[in-house]
């Protein structure tokens, strides 16, 4: 009868621990995010460095970060710089070349086609529409 409870004990608290697979790592995904938010401009950031700040092997890492966030790690960085360059447009008079290099990207024609591929629009196009 023991040996029996002691089952069913164990049996619901790995039903639990399955059932909980994002809470391992909600902290450390909340890190690296804020780790991108402080970086993003840096066009050198990489899968490898925020893994290392992670203390995960990169392979680890971008699984998890895909996993918990629903989005690839390129994925999530390139939204962050497309979402600074969108507030930039809309809140400066920058020139596109000049975001490109605030948001992380070293060619103003790669940051163009990237801002068009997400919006569907170009920078040029997306300020006019403000």
């Amino acid at each position: 009868q023991l040996r029996e409870q002691a089952c069913k004990i164990m049996t619901s608290a790995l039903l639990y621990r399955d059932s909980q697979p994002n809470g391992q790592y909600k902290n450390l995904i909340r890190q690296a995010k804020e780790y991108l938010q402080l970086h993003y401009i840096n066009p050198e950031l990489s899968l490898n460095e925020v893994a290392a700040q992670a203390n995960l092997s990169s392979s680890h890492f971008s699984f998890v970060f895909s996993q918990e966030t629903g989005q690839t790690f390129k994925e999530y960085l390139t939204e962050t710089r497309i979402n600074k360059a969108k507030e930039l447009l809309r809140m400066t008079a920058l020139r596109s070349a000049d975001i490109a290099y605030q948001v992380g990207y070293n060619d103003p024609h790669y940051f163009s086609s990237v801002f068009k591929k997400n919006t569907g629009l170009s920078p040029i196009e997306f300020r006019s529409q403000i």
